[in-house]
């Protein structure tokens, strides 16, 4: 660690002196001048991504994504300043610079000739300043503004990222949960706020869950499918930075209030939202601040399908479930962003963002399980439920947190910014309860003639429905307590040295700490005949002929949640207690900490060729106990204390050819990682009795590196609008998935499932990228307030030389969370007062799980997502908006399937949500 700390150190220092050294030579460098201030339009709204070049110099600066831009380090004297933006006329003006001093200029801009025909506002003026961003940025970025995100029918972040080229999403109770980017599993990206990596709530994952964040409280999704030295090294898909509210130019103030509905809960749901921001002290304090509140009752229908081989390699059901949701989901965030200028020349913020979600969640499953060849198994009937306090429901409380205190500061040549933040995420699930309840040897007429829904039958004498013919399995209650706590540190420093070249140096310190903490009881009662007499008067049928896999699925009856959430567990007169030790090997502490440097160099070698080069350093240590059971002593101890540490350098080059205003070329090299999951490197050993099922983590897994190739070209039109092409690379060494091996022995025991997390081996991943937005003004004057917005990705993928147990070197294997096509379209009108919007969005299927022989591989299904929205405006200084909105017209069900593309794991239906509301903007 020392001598990664001297060489970080060493880095520094060098990149310092080289600055100083070019502008030494100049002995009035002292009295150098500067030009700072936003760029905004007639409206007062800001212009991120406006290009601000200085003629005289042959050199410039891009406004950041709140509108600011500084030009340091100028001679005294007059320059010649040009500003551009897509949709706006260009600016040239002469801008004297004051010797020693730093000039405020705000730079106001007018809509174009070519836009002056039509109102430009809703996405059009959404799409002006995503394309602007992407358009002078060096790297390959993607950028979705709030203007454009209010145009799509998106309630949580993560629906709205669908919308970008190379993003799939991956769903869970009907929302987008987590992000795939560029063919690479979810694990493979990373997920920032205003630049800083978000910690997880969920134990078994380092991303964020998106579907926490609601849409309506981010300014801006940036994607950067090319990172920077000066970006977070761990991002081999792409970098996914939610930048949220900043404080205004002027006064603002927003309110929605909406409704919606749900065929499966057919209950409304509320939707309300409110931004206050404005200036204070002749400007010098900005502040902002913004609340948001979703209560959505929803629920889905879902049927489950295990399959196995017999001798003679005909596959049947092993396993067979039904089950049905009722989910009342519950989103509360809050936002706060100050900024204050001390002077022209330094400046304080301050940024916090609090998302809170709240689920309440009954489950009622029957299962068929272990049933044989025959058609013989046992029957399980399910209740998942909570106690009074929880509405008789699971409740999984999920809150993360982020705090940012920053500064900028322009000392003569240098310039200087500092970010000292704490975030913090937090998983809670209070009292969980099961009511289980099994009769054995059951004899089924199982129909397999369509494998995507195979159905069983009960023979004669057997039974699928509650009765006094069953017995209690097990009632169990447990907490479930997650938190992972980040401090965060980090300086930059810029320096503009005389040739015109940038300078860019700086530091970073990321302390993490993660703990899952488990505590599972099991109830057995004191009189079970007379607490099954009780169960059985308190069920309930949840049959529906509603249930969207087919209605000839019937899940049954149930003993009821509220009988559930009423027993009184912990009355010894009534139910004996017992910790189950088993349970508690998933519980784990873990640190790690992340230091890192890097030296960005960035120069134009003339008016059309810019180069960036740079390196960056980051020193991963680690140090994490785990649990382990023992079967034959029934107790559960802490491991041994495991310590791992390593060094990733990742140089990285990039190139941005300007062939004139309207096309660009850009062509990179970039090293990147991914670092295992806690959960993964954990020495733990956890066993679920119920499902004769064991989990082992893997101390000894390596990062994941990947060593990438871009090559993109971007044409924009001057009536807004781009049509653009890419290839991409990656060369990913030691990816992580799960081995999972079946009737699997380990210690002694035969398991059903053993499920272990492996550096699986190499692969080789490559594809094309194509996007196309535009109005179709082109082809008629009158058709300019139509147009389309569309994208495509291709990729293609290898593994080599795979290393699972039995499957060693296998071939033509893809790698897991790989689609091979996404697309999606919107075609919108928009004129006046009144937009109309049809989205499409489409993935294709991917292997998710790798099992012990391709018959068991697990594949993510082919998905087809539309939806439709439609808004109206009217007002002018006060401005009233009427919207209304369907999503999953489709229908789209979250299915898997087992080896072959007709064999159902899963098919899980949400059915069609709309809402509608208005919203107010002074």
């Amino acid at each position: 660690m020392k001598k990664v700390i001297r060489l970080v150190s060493c880095m520094l220092l060098t990149a310092g002196i080289c600055g100083n050294a070019f502008a030494g030579n100049n002995e009035t460098v002292v009295k150098q001048g500067a030009i700072r201030g936003r760029v905004i339009d007639n409206g007062k709204q800001t212009l991120p991504g406006a290009s601000i070049f200085i003629e005289n110099l042959k050199t410039g600066v891009i406004s950041d994504v709140n509108g600011f831009y500084t030009l340091p380090n100028l001679k005294p004297g007059t320059y010649t300043v040009k500003v551009t933006y897509v949709g706006y006329s260009p600016i040239e003006m002469n801008i004297t610079v004051p010797e020693g001093k730093t000039l405020e200029k705000d730079i106001v801009m007018s809509e174009g000739l070519e836009l002056q025909a039509v109102q430009v506002k809703g996405a059009f003026q959404g799409q002006k300043k995503a394309i602007n961003t992407q358009k002078n940025n060096m790297g390959i970025t993607n950028v979705v503004s709030a203007d454009q995100v209010g145009k799509f029918p998106d309630s949580n972040i993560g629906d709205a990222l669908k919308r970008i080229s190379g993003i799939n999403v991956q769903y869970d109770q009907g929302e987008a949960r987590f992000g795939q980017v560029r063919g690479t599993s979810a694990d493979l990206s990373s997920v920032t706020i205003n630049g800083n990596r978000v910690p997880s709530a969920e134990g078994d994952t380092r991303n964020v869950q998106l579907d926490l964040i609601p849409a309506d409280m981010i300014q801006t999704i940036e994607v950067s499918k090319v990172v920077t030295p000066d970006m977070d090294g761990d991002a081999i898909g792409g970098s996914i930075n939610l930048v949220t509210k900043n404080s205004p130019y002027k006064r603002t103030i927003n309110a929605t209030a909406g409704s919606g509905y749900n065929w499966i809960s057919e209950k409304a749901q509320l939707n309300l939202g409110f931004t206050y921001g404005d200036r204070f002290f002749h400007d010098r304090l900005g502040m902002l601040l913004s609340a948001s509140y979703q209560n959505a009752p929803s629920g889905s229908y879902d049927t489950e399908f295990m399959w196995e081989k017999s001798e003679d390699g005909k596959a049947y059901v092993n396993d067979y479930q039904m089950r049905q949701y009722f989910v009342t989901r519950e989103r509360q965030s809050y936002s706060a962003a100050f900024d204050f200028d001390i002077n022209e020349n330094h400046k304080l913020t301050f940024k916090g963002i609090f998302n809170n979600r709240n689920d309440w969640e009954n489950r009622y499953r029957t299962t068929i399980k272990d049933l044989d060849e025959n058609g013989k198994g046992t029957v399980r009937i399910q209740t998942k439920a909570g106690t009074p306090d929880n509405r008789n429901a699971r409740l999984e409380r999920q809150r993360t947190m982020d705090f940012a205190l920053g500064g900028e500061h322009l000392w003569g040549a240098i310039g200087m910014d500092w970010n000292a933040s704490y975030a913090k995420a937090t998983e809670e699930r209070p009292n969980e309860r099961y009511l289980d309840f099994q009769l054995k040897k059951q004899q089924f007429d199982m129909d397999l003639s369509d494998e995507r829904q195979p159905f069983a039958t009960p023979q004669s004498g057997s039974t699928l429905t509650l009765s006094d013919k069953f017995s209690l399995k097990e009632l169990t209650e447990q907490q479930e307590d997650i938190k992972e706590e980040d401090l965060k540190f980090s300086t930059n420093f810029k320096a503009t040295l005389n040739n015109g070249a940038k300078l860019k140096f700086g530091a970073k310190v990321v302390r993490k700490t993660k703990e899952k903490e488990i505590d599972f009881y099991e109830y057995t009662p004191i009189d079970e005949d007379a607490f099954m007499e009780n169960s059985l008067r308190n069920i309930v049928d949840q049959s529906t002929d509603k249930f969207m896999p087919d209605n000839k699925y019937q899940v049954g009856s149930f003993a009821g949640k509220e009988y559930i959430g009423g027993l009184n567990l912990n009355d010894p007169s009534q139910f004996e207690k017992e910790q189950v030790q088993a349970e508690l090997a998933e519980n784990f502490e873990a640190r790690e900490t992340v230091s890192s440097g890097y030296v960005r160099f960035d120069h134009r070698f003339s008016r059309d060729i810019s180069l960036m080069a740079g390196l960056r350093l980051e020193h991963t240590s680690l140090r994490y106990t785990g649990r382990n059971y023992d079967d034959e002593t029934d107790q559960t101890t802490k491991t041994d204390r495991m310590t791992n540490s390593y060094v990733n350098f990742l140089p990285s080059l990039l190139v941005k050819w300007d062939v004139n205003d309207d096309f660009k070329i850009r062509g990179s090299y970039t090293q990147t990682l991914s670092r295992p999951k806690y959960s993964a490197l954990v020495p733990s050993v956890n066993i679920n009795r119920g499902d004769n099922e064991i989990k082992i983590g893997n101390s000894d897994l390596k990062p994941t590196l990947s060593y990438n190739f871009d090559l993109s070209a971007d044409y924009y039109f001057k009536s807004i609008g781009l049509v653009s092409a890419g290839f991409f690379y990656k060369k990913i060494d030691d990816f992580i998935v799960d081995q999972v091996l079946t009737n699997y022995e380990y210690q002694g025991t035969e398991y059903t499932r053993f499920t272990q997390p492996k550096n699986a081996g190499n692969a080789n991943l490559w594809g094309l990228e194509f996007s196309y937005q535009r109005d179709f003004g082109f082809i008629a004057p009158a058709l300019k307030c139509v147009g389309f917005y569309g994208t495509y990705t291709y990729t293609h993928s290898r593994v080599e030389d795979f290393n699972f147990e039995g499957r060693e070197n296998e071939s033509g294997l893809s790698l897991p969370g790989s689609p091979e096509h996404t697309a999606n379209a919107s075609l919108y009108f928009e004129k006046g007062r009144l937009n109309v919007r049809l989205s499409y969005n489409h993935a294709s299927s991917f292997i998710d799980e790798m099992g012990p022989s391709t018959f068991y591989d697990r594949f993510y299904d082919a998905v087809n997502y539309m939806d439709v929205n439609a808004s109206y405006t009217f007002g002018r200084k006060v401005k009233m908006t009427f919207y209304a909105e369907a999503n999953n017209l489709l229908n789209q069900p979250l299915r898997y399937y087992q080896g072959t593309k007709d064999r159902t794991m899963q098919a899980e239906y949400y059915g069609v949500k709309v809402n509608a509301g208005f919203k107010v903007s002074f």
